[in-house]
């Protein structure tokens, strides 16, 4: 079955809030509900539901850096696969299709991401897709970027 990209709409956002994460990575991510209900007070959040086949396996959710002045920057803020598929690939593949749906977004230069102290995985997963370590913050995140030619 094939892995696919959906806008959150009024129909499949319940699909989203039902995924589950283990209570460890509860520390790490916010829950879709959560994510999604903060993105409506944001006009520029994008949230995508990802597919296998119809089934609602994951969330992920970008936007352009505003906050941090870099409107050419698109910061990954959510990835999550269903606790019951994690570690068959489903993230990776995800990864690649949120990737090239924003390398093709007009005058984005770089994608950033960042994982909690702890999360430590994250690290060697986004390494694979080519993002680099770029500074640790006050919150202890550590950010990684991506920078497009």
């Amino acid at each position: 079955m094939q892995i696919s990209l959906r806008d959150i709409t009024k129909d499949n956002w319940v699909d989203m809030i039902d995924l589950e994460i283990t209570k460890e990575q509860e520390k790490y991510v916010a829950l879709p509900s959560e994510a999604i209900a903060a993105s409506k007070f944001h006009e520029h959040y994008v949230n995508r539901g990802v597919y296998l086949g119809d089934k609602p396996i994951g969330y992920i959710q970008y936007y352009p850096n505003f906050n941090e002045g870099k409107p050419n920057e698109i910061y990954i803020d959510q990835l999550i696969i269903d606790v019951s598929l994690q570690g068959q690939g489903y993230g990776s593949k995800a990864t690649a299709l949120v990737l090239e749906e924003i390398k093709k977004i007009k005058g984005v230069k770089s994608v950033s991401i960042c994982y909690v102290e702890g999360h430590d995985i994250m690290k060697t997963f986004f390494e694979r897709f080519g993002f680099n370590v770029v500074d640790q913050d006050e919150f202890e995140e550590t950010i990684m970027d991506l920078h497009y030619k």
